[in-house]
């Protein structure tokens, strides 16, 4: 087809740009810079202090993946998102990954790439004592307003299991927690270490009962990252798998006693040294 065309006109036609070839990767670390999604309104995972620093579980993983990368914790610069931008910060190159509690779901799949989960997790509903509820499924009634994230997820699930409940979409665990403390809801859905963290902190609030919902269900959180670019992909996964249950895993320990407060999973399932 190409026959009888110029040389040079054939080495353009299959010749691909050096750039459109270079890796995320080659770019942070010829940039001696991480620039990372986060959340700032989501304890334990990642928040703002009373020093006005950011912190929690997933700050220290950014910190922790820029020294491994750069040879520095603080080579990293934090950019916080609301839930609404944070893939298309990603897929527009304003950052390199985020680290935004993101559960992941195959829809979403289809148009962000995840690394292997670094977080089990589940819904958790958060409600106010004085409600009177126990169960879930007892908030399926107008009489009650229940505040939910403003994404698809939490939105189709509240529409399958409490139909008949009123609706206050929120932007951020924080406003979710703001709105059953000022009584603008009765009850509130979120991650389960945030659940875990609002309700050890606060006596006035119980956790409901799930069971028989799909809220009784594991999730997984996972990093996330613009898709198509494997050697990326591949250093962001290969991390993650290494925190979760190879050379990494002492420092999961030591996130999971300081932010979560307890034991993370065990690396294996079984005992090794038996193998």
């Amino acid at each position: 087809m190409l026959r009888g065309l110029p040389l040079g006109f054939v080495l353009m036609f299959f010749a691909v740009p050096a750039s459109a070839q270079e890796s995320l990767l080659d770019v942070v670390l010829k940039r001696d810079k991480l620039i990372v999604a986060t959340y700032s309104t989501s304890p334990p995972l990642a928040y703002v202090d009373d020093n006005g620093k950011l912190v929690g579980f997933e700050i220290d993983m950014a910190h922790e993946i820029a020294k491994d990368l750069l040879g520095d914790p603080e080579k990293v610069e934090l950019v916080v998102v609301q839930s609404d931008g944070r893939f298309p910060a990603a897929l527009s190159g304003k950052v390199d990954f985020g680290l935004c509690s993101t559960t992941i779901y195959p829809d979403r799949a289809v148009r962000i790439a995840f690394t292997r989960p670094y977080l089990d997790t589940g819904g958790s509903v958060i409600a106010r004592k004085d409600a009177g509820i126990k169960h879930v499924k007892e908030l399926n009634d107008p009489k009650f307003t229940y505040a939910i994230l403003n994404v698809p997820p939490a939105i189709n699930r509240a529409k399958l299991v409490l139909p008949q409940v009123k609706q206050l979409l929120l932007d951020s665990p924080s406003a979710l927690f703001l709105a059953i403390k000022t009584g603008r809801a009765q009850a509130f859905a979120i991650d389960k270490p945030i659940a875990d963290y609002y309700e050890g902190e606060n006596p006035d609030l119980v956790r409901l009962d799930v069971s028989g919902t799909p809220f009784d269900f594991v999730f997984q959180d996972a990093i996330f990252l613009k898709p198509g670019d494997f050697k990326w992909w591949l250093f962001l996964d290969t991390w993650v798998g290494e925190l979760r249950s190879g050379s990494r895993y002492e420092k999961y320990i030591e996130w999971y006693r300081k932010w979560l407060k307890r034991d993370p999973p065990p690396q294996r399932f079984y005992d090794y040294n038996k193998y």
